[in-house]
């Protein structure tokens, strides 16, 4: 039988031990911005394949709080502004990317969870002398976001990356694939 001091004192010792490599401490490790385009599809049953109805403007930043549990794993928060005619999407996006790679130029691969903010301005359906405002209510999502991209070094501390994100959702309309290009500042690995 295994006495609770001893396992207790094992717990201890293996969170002071953690304390020792720095690398796998959070903090703030850079900054990026990113500008790019998110790629729509009503659903559509009358033909197999896969194409797109919309493109959309997407802005966007992240800030890289670095290590999480192993050195090449990175905790990435980001927002994202969505826009297109009177349509905006401000998606909060919590993710964790893993770097693969040595040198100037290295890939990434990650995965996150997103909460999407649907807002629509008023509608304005102006007919033969009579304007009517429709107003569309506002919508929130969760999906799934699995970003895939690359980075090179330009610089001391600074690095452009391009990315491709797949965004499932619940409804074929509100998932996308956005595809961005961007700056980032800061240490990175």
């Amino acid at each position: 039988m295994v006495k609770w001091s001893r396992i207790g004192a094992g717990v201890i010792a293996v969170c002071l031990s953690m304390g020792h490599y720095p690398s796998y401490a959070l903090g703030l490790q850079g900054l990026g911005v990113k500008v790019g385009v998110d790629l729509t599809r009503q659903e559509s049953a009358e033909y197999l394949g896969y194409e797109f109805d919309s493109a959309r403007l997407t802005l966007g930043g992240h800030v890289d709080f670095g290590s999480i549990f192993i050195p090449r794993l990175h905790l990435v928060p980001g927002v994202d502004l969505v826009i297109q005619d009177n349509l905006k999407i401000y998606s909060l996006n919590g993710e964790a990317q893993f770097n693969f790679g040595e040198g100037n130029t290295y890939g990434y691969v990650g995965g996150g969870i997103g909460v999407h903010l649907t807002r629509f301005d008023i509608i304005d359906t102006a007919g033969q002398g009579n304007a009517i405002n429709v107003a569309v209510p506002n919508d929130t999502k969760v999906t799934l976001n699995i970003p895939v991209g690359f980075r090179k070094r330009v610089g001391p501390g600074v690095l452009w990356f391009g990315e491709l994100k797949m965004i499932i959702a619940d409804q074929e309309e509100d998932s996308s694939l956005r595809l961005s290009l961007g700056m980032a500042f800061g240490a990175s690995d």
